[in-house]
């Protein structure tokens, strides 16, 4: 076989692999939660209501009880309901955070930690409201890496920004968890 006979083939390899993976993704019928409903996977409706447009502010997040949870609940709110303030709940999430803050590395001769990592996780239910029934549970978590240095103020500032990564990541990890429980809900605005 000489060098352009494998070239050949090789482009012909490349050339199905890519048309079977467009096949594949032709197949995917996910899309996004508030998105127009479709008729079929491939020709949108747009006239039909939003995925999940009835739940927009109907979903509830208990109370924090520290800045970590506050950072999280807020984050967690503005994924479900988006702008939309909380009115006549339909559901609550009850979670459970915990938060750990790391050293990774220490500079050698001086002992001061250079780099750390905060992680977060959230033990979360969602409970319908009506018949007080836990519809979904799960645990998710966040790990965000960060600088530290012998600046107490900088240090304290990495934290802080860090704490905040990780509660905005760890919002979107549940909030992605939790939406395929809620459109399985009758009412959810899925026909």
């Amino acid at each position: 076989m000489s060098y352009t006979d494998a070239k050949r083939m090789a482009r012909a390899g490349l050339a199905a692999g890519g048309l079977a993976a467009l096949t594949l993704l032709a197949a995917c019928t996910s899309g996004p939660a508030y998105a127009p409903q479709t008729s079929t996977p491939q020709t949108p409706d747009v006239s039909g209501p939003p995925l999940l447009s009835e739940l927009r502010g109907r979903v509830a997040v208990r109370e924090a009880n520290s800045r970590t949870e506050q950072i999280f609940r807020n984050a967690l709110l503005f994924r479900l309901n988006g702008s939309e303030p909380v009115r006549d709940a339909r559901y609550q999430v009850n979670y459970s955070i915990t938060a750990l803050d790391s050293v990774t590395s220490v500079e050698s001769g001086s002992g001061i930690p250079s780099a750390a990592s905060y992680r977060m996780q959230a033990d979360y239910t969602i409970v319908r409201l009506s018949d007080n029934e836990t519809i979904g549970a799960g645990s998710r978590f966040s790990t965000v890496p960060y600088d530290r240095n012998s600046q107490l103020y900088a240090s304290q500032s990495a934290v802080e920004d860090a704490r905040a990564r990780a509660g905005k990541e760890l919002a979107e990890r549940v909030g992605m968890a939790l939406l395929p429980v809620l459109k399985r809900e009758p009412g959810a605005g899925i026909n």
